[in-house]
């Protein structure tokens, strides 16, 4: 265990200190703040509602499941359970570039959320997949990058996501199949 909290260490210094740059030291706050985050996610969802027929709406309102599970069981379950502190806590020499909230730290709910909605809805509209994961892995990123996660949070976070994501998606095809059908949408062939 030693050797993996040295690992994640020094990643952590490597993307928060190493990496740093004035273009990301704009970019990344942006990217991680929830605010721009949730008008992203709620184009999506209005496009999808709206735009996408019958399944666009079923996958519309599964997303919101989604999110709440991926969200209740990083921020609620897991972080309480694992009981890791923040990197600036613990750290020297962290480079903050948002304020940090004292909540623990294992998993990322930022990671989890991103990851859970794009493994979700690219898994009905793979044209999707490419730019999903791409914004999921960019949110990831930057909560190392502004000094409010290590690297295994955002791992962690982002294999969870996946989880929930893939898993209400089974689920859904599993139990609405015939309600899934593209006939009448503007989904993607895969």
């Amino acid at each position: 265990m030693d050797l993996l909290s040295r690992w994640d260490t020094w990643l952590f210094y490597l993307v928060n200190v190493k990496a740093a740059n004035p273009v990301f030291d704009v970019v990344m706050p942006f990217i991680t703040e929830k605010e721009p985050l949730i008008y992203v996610l709620g184009a999506l969802w209005l496009v999808l509602f709206w735009r996408a027929g019958r399944r666009g709406r079923i996958v519309a309102i599964a997303t919101l499941v989604v999110v709440a599970i991926s969200d209740q069981a990083s921020a609620n379950l897991l972080k309480s359970m694992f009981s890791r502190t923040r990197p600036p806590y613990v750290l020297e020499s962290v480079r903050r570039l948002v304020d940090t909230t004292r909540s623990f730290s294992f998993p990322s709910a930022h990671a989890a959320n991103s990851f859970a909605v794009a493994s979700f809805i690219s898994s009905f509209y793979p044209r999707t997949r490419l730019w999903l994961y791409l914004a999921a892995a960019l949110v990831a990123y930057s909560r190392v990058y502004v000094g409010v996660h290590f690297p295994t949070d955002v791992l962690a976070g982002a294999v969870l996501g996946l989880a929930v994501g893939l898993g209400v998606a089974f689920l859904l095809r599993r139990f609405l199949g015939p309600y899934m059908s593209s006939a009448g949408t503007c989904a993607a062939k895969s």
